[in-house]
């Protein structure tokens, strides 16, 4: 094994060495931090729309609460990025859970575009291997918090993540994720396992695509089953008004 430390101040574990002809971990980490910056820019000049279900579980398999949620980002005819609820039928599940805003970071915990250039300080990561998803060659990295992170996480603005993310080799953008936000355990913001992927826009870009929840939540007092499905589609990338 060997082991890198860099300036921008994270470390990284390399399990095996990189093939001769592509890049070394560090290096595709690198590019796909700084990518991650480029593609939350980007997301914000494309329209689409976002359908978000959630389902709490009770014995048996019976769902106990549950909502539904569909919705365009769009911009109005000032150019101002607002969102238009298709459907939304009555549902106290937010409430339940604590959500004032349904959306990705709110239910997870994490920006979907999270592995930022700023944010890899934060991080313990470790290069795991090489492997094809489908027809697309990957690097896996396994992320868990740096151990300041773990310290001082009570005063983190938003909580670090834990878990696997790929990322292809060709245009070097996270292509996947699997894991969650992690929290102290007497936190009353509790976040879900989930499974996340992206899709490949215009030829460019990896954008949000889908992302599955199936796991138990664990708060101080009870333990709630719950299953989610995030989705987004009709990407179309617009000129907005200045």
């Amino acid at each position: 094994m060997r082991l890198f430390a860099f300036r921008t101040g994270f470390v990284i574990v390399a399990a095996a060495t990189a093939l001769s002809q592509s890049p070394a971990p560090e290096e595709v980490l690198r590019r796909a931090a700084a990518n991650e910056e480029k593609l939350r820019a980007i997301e914000k000049e494309y329209t689409y729309r976002q359908q978000i279900e959630a389902q709490t579980m009770g014995e048996g398999g019976s769902v106990r609460g549950q909502m539904h949620r569909v919705s365009e980002i769009t911009y109005d005819d000032l150019g101002n990025r607002v969102e238009r609820i298709l459907e939304f039928p009555p549902s106290r599940l937010m409430a339940a859970l604590g959500v004032m805003k349904p959306d990705f970071k709110s239910f997870l915990g994490v920006d979907p575009f999270f592995l930022t250039t700023g944010e890899l300080q934060r991080y313990k990561i470790k290069f795991v291997e090489r492997q094809k998803i489908d027809d697309i060659n990957t690097f896996a990295f396994d992320l868990s918090p740096a151990e300041e992170i773990k310290r001082n996480r009570s005063k983190d603005k938003d909580p670090p993540f834990a878990g696997r993310v790929w990322i292809d080799d060709q245009d070097f953008q996270v292509v996947k994720v699997v894991g969650r936000a992690v929290t102290h355990k007497e936190s009353s913001e509790q976040y879900p396992k989930f499974e996340y992927y992206r899709e490949y826009v215009d030829g460019k870009y990896w954008l949000p695509s889908f992302a599955y929840v199936d796991d138990v939540i664990v708060f101080t007092r009870y333990d709630l089953p719950i299953k989610m499905k995030f989705s987004y589609s009709n990407y179309r990338r617009v000129q907005r008004r200045e």
